[in-house]
């Protein structure tokens, strides 16, 4: 009998494993095989077919085939015992199932403990949606996939996640799944195991955050993972900030794999969430604050939008052509001006006529609108909102073809009053100045068009009303005030004297009917108003408001221009009188403005830069005022040279002279650990201090302001403007500094400079020079010093290969940078008072490339065997040395052994 039930199981196991259709058939065989025999018997042929898949971890078809067979025959047990109680126990079968799985677990062979993983997870997946299993079993499966959780092997703990996967509780705070879901999906190593993770976890308010965070992982398929967890989440979960974050990360993500799944899950996921409303989805990303995104949302989602949809959204007069002005949001502003931009790209014509009018149509519509706008008063937010889709407006008209010749001069009308209005920003005035170009292609028009504008905004003309006053008139009017006038001094005199007796109430009361009379007298003076009051000499303006205005269009309007006029020459001296302006924004449009004048005139450079260093040396610290300071210097010095400024180079030769010493008197005591600044004393006065104060910025607090210092002094270095090993070490440490960690502007811009410089420029000697004093600085660094974190050795490994022949050859042919580095690294070892970690120099010796002929190799051999005497004591060191030598008795000692260094760190 048990024979037979052998040959039976055996059979169906074989049949099973090829493909699924006959799953179904096969499980009523086993069934019936089960219940004609003793649990027992059956037990013993199942588990012996059982073994057998277990033991084979490769991704093969036939297996997943067997075992999701075994896990469908195991749920359909469970499934005919539990047709009456839910909650009744499970059958002998099940359980003997469970206990053989949860026993074995913890095999020695990987393999093993994957497909034991894997087969947990298929068979509480096929127990069905309303599944329960008892407490006690939860427990033990829960234990021992927390144990597999952290096993070695990173498959397993993937499939150990996936094995958790229907423990899970959302609704629990302290569920001990969803904690070792949120550790392994942030702090796991693997992004394997990081993937599993975000594919299990259940969704709530936690994993939530833990997936938002996951959309800046290294790993893409990471990323891609975190965005389909997201998108399967409410839009309302997420703040406005989340959801601009999200668009904007993932629309500009480097990835394809996780811009397509942005564009093509999460996307269409919230549109959906809207019932495709465009308009819903915009107002979920505030249009105000999250124009980019919404543009860039819009552009993606046209595209897979039939055109009638989209025209049928936009809530537009069929007759005008123009979206009622009381119907003008930011959302239907915006979703009008994004349409006329697609369909203008793709050509649709015939459609973008139904929804633009004529230009000149248009420019009333925008003057109707500024009419309304400015004829009653507003609370600030609705200022705002008016503003921008004023804004909008003007980006609208940039779309229009400009032959028509009588909406061109209405529009150049239109944008005139616009700039003498208050209903302005910022970034409106930049639209439609930059637009103004189109307009009037001529410079000098341009300009003398926008410098009246400018003149009659801050010298405005006084309007006069005068009336027409017969003579009779004005002799009674004057009469009636010389009898006020006289009255009003009866009243003083009457004041003063009951001050003088302290009767202050009465001398209140006097002072009271005082200014009433005043108020008199002035309104007589009025109506007895005269022309000569047109006459009167008016002050310019130069309060905060109109200074900014005025600036902006002085900095706007020369973009566009490529030497400097006579005109701007006289608005150029708009900027220099607000250079002392209280306010910073117009401080800082100051100084950029006349940046910009310099950047046009070289004689203008030459007699301004040092206004712009002083801006450093003055009272206020302001970060935005050094920054647009800042970007103006280097632009000064990249465009002209430091040579034109009388900024000697002769700087960075002192500094390299330094770096000579220290690099070639190693075992001297005179020597000081190298400084963070250029290397410059405090006697070199002058020319001098301009670098200075320039690499000094690059240790400011502000992050900012050091990353446009390190941008510009890497510019300066490409363009060779300027040189300097130790100025190159400083950029090296802010490289690896954990203070900007964060910043990934900076992190970036630091490794395209170093990935240009070692080919643009010869830099072979100045990073050789850099080595050994980059080093001391590191090994120097106080605990209390965010330098105290950096490894060395990384440190060390970096400039090595920056220096390596093979990415960039010297202009001296036989010249190896390597070759000085061996025996430099070798004496700074050998200095008693060296302040280098040796184990740093000799581990750093198997990553050097050498060429060295008999010469050189016998003078290293002799080295070697003194720096092997000095550490003869210290093994790991010894270790270290004989890897090196061990290279330099291989024929390629070139190449450099990455298992051999792994092997000693391990």
């Amino acid at each position: 009998m048990k024979r037979k039930t052998d040959n039976v199981i055996k059979e169906i196991f074989y049949n099973v494993q090829f493909n699924k259709t006959c799953h179904q058939s096969n499980i009523k065989k086993l069934t019936k095989c089960y219940e004609e025999n003793n649990t027992s018997d059956f037990w013993d042929s199942f588990i012996s077919c059982f073994r057998i898949p277990l033991t084979i971890p490769q991704r093969h078809l036939r297996v997943e085939n067997t075992l999701e067979f075994i896990a469908k025959f195991a749920a359909s047990l469970y499934s005919s015992t539990n047709d009456d109680e839910s909650e009744q126990s499970l059958c002998p079968f099940l359980i003997k199932l469970f206990d053989f799985v949860l026993t074995n677990h913890c095999a020695k062979n990987p393999g093993v403990r994957f497909r034991i993983c894997h087969f947990l997870n298929m068979l509480l997946n096929s127990m069905g949606d309303q599944a329960f299993i008892d407490d006690v079993l939860c427990d033990k499966i829960t234990v021992s996939m927390m144990d597999r959780l952290l096993d070695k092997s990173t498959k397993v703990r993937a499939q150990a996640i996936f094995a958790l996967h229907r423990l899970q509780d959302p609704t629990d705070d302290q569920c001990p799944v969803i904690k070792m879901y949120i550790f392994h999906a942030t702090k796991d190593p693997k992004a394997m195991v990081r993937r599993a993770a975000l594919m299990s976890m259940a969704k709530n308010q936690r994993t939530l955050q833990v997936a938002l965070r996951r959309t800046r992982d290294v790993d893409e398929i990471v990323r891609k993972m975190a965005y389909d967890f997201i998108s399967k989440v409410t839009v309302r979960s997420l703040t406005i900030t989340q959801r601009d974050q999200l668009l904007n990360d993932g629309l500009k993500d480097r990835s394809e794999i996780v811009k397509n799944t942005v564009q093509n899950v999460l996307l269409p996921a919230w549109l959906r969430h809207y019932n495709g409303d465009f308009i819903g989805l915009i107002r979920a990303l505030d249009a105000e604050i999250g124009t980019d995104v919404s543009v860039l949302a819009l552009d993606i989602l046209f595209k897979n939008t039939p055109l009638n949809t989209l025209i049928e959204q936009l809530p537009i007069d069929k007759e005008t052509k123009l979206i009622p002005i009381n119907k003008l949001t930011s959302e239907t502003v915006l979703y009008w001006k994004c349409l006329i931009k697609h369909l203008q790209h793709e050509s649709f014509t015939e459609e973008l006529e139904e929804i633009l009018p004529e230009l000149s149509t248009f420019c009333n519509y925008i003057s109707d609108f500024i009419t309304t706008i400015s004829s009653r008063e507003n609370e600030m937010w609705v200022n705002h909102m008016q503003k921008f889709i004023l804004l909008q407006l003007f980006e609208i008209s940039t779309t229009y073809d400009l032959c028509d010749e009588v909406g061109r001069k209405k529009l150049n009308e239109l944008i005139c009053n616009t700039l003498m209005s208050n209903n302005w920003t910022e970034k409106l005035i930049e639209c439609i100045v930059t637009h103004l170009q189109k307009i009037i292609p001529d410079v000098n028009s341009r300009l003398d068009t926008l410098a009246n504008i400018i003149s009659e905004i801050r010298l405005p003309l006084k309007e006069t009303t005068t009336t027409q006053v017969s003579e009779e008139q004005q002799h009674q009017i004057n009469l009636q005030r010389a009898k006020l006038k006289i009255k009003m001094l009866e009243l003083k005199e009457e004041e003063y004297q009951a001050i003088q007796d302290k009767q202050y109430l009465k001398a209140d009361s006097l002072k009271n009917e005082i200014i009433s009379l005043t108020k008199e007298i002035e309104k007589l003076s009025e109506q007895n108003q005269v022309t000569s009051i047109i006459n009167e000499e008016m002050k310019e303006k130069s309060d905060s408001k109109t200074m900014i205005k005025c600036l902006t269009i002085i900095c706007t309007m020369m973009q566009s221009v490529t030497t400097i006029t006579p005109t701007l020459r006289s608005l150029m001296q708009i900027a220099l009188d607000s250079l002392d302006h209280p306010n910073d924004a117009v401080h800082i449009l100051a100084i950029k403005a006349v940046s910009i004048c310099c950047i046009l005139d070289k004689e203008l450079a030459k007699q301004h830069i040092m206004m712009l260093f002083l801006q450093f040396s003055l009272e206020q610290e302001n970060p935005d005022i050094w920054i647009v300071a800042l970007k103006g210097i280097f632009d000064l010095l990249l465009l002209h040279g430091l040579e034109y400024f009388d900024i000697s180079e002769k700087t960075n030769e002192i500094s390299l002279d330094k770096t000579e010493k220290s690099r070639t008197k190693l075992f001297t005591d005179t020597d000081k650990e190298v400084s963070l600044s250029l290397g410059m004393s405090e006697a070199e006065k002058g020319n001098y201090c301009f670098i200075k104060i320039l690499a000094g910025l690059l240790d400011n607090e502000n992050q900012g302001l050091r990353t446009i210092a390190a941008e510009g002094l890497c510019k300066l270095l490409l363009n060779r403007r300027i040189s300097g090993s130790s100025l190159l070490s400083r950029l090296i440490i802010l490289c690896y500094n954990p203070v900007n960690d964060n910043d990934f502007y900076l992190r970036q811009c630091l490794t395209g400079f170093f990935d240009n410089f070692i080919t643009l420029v010869d830099a072979q000697t100045s990073l050789e020079e850099t080595y050994l004093p980059t080093l001391q600085i590191l090994c120097n660094a106080p605990e209390i010093s965010p330098l105290h974190e950096i490894d060395p050795y990384e440190v060390s490994r970096f400039i090595i290969n920056l220096t390596r022949v093979g990415i960039h050859k010297s202009d001296a042919e036989n010249y190896c940078v390597h070759n000085n580095l061996v025996f430099n690294m070798l004496a700074e070892v050998l200095n008693p008072s060296s302040k280098i970690h040796s184990e740093v120099l000799l581990k750093s010796l198997s990553d050097l490339h050498l060429e060295l002929d008999d010469t050189l190799q016998k003078n290293l051999q002799q080295a070697i065997k003194k720096v092997t005497k000095m550490v003869k004591q210290d093994k790991r060191l010894l270790k270290y040395i004989e890897l090196f030598k061990k290279k330099l008795n291989t024929p390629d000692i070139c190449n450099v052994s990455e298992n051999e260094d792994t092997e000693v760190d391990e």
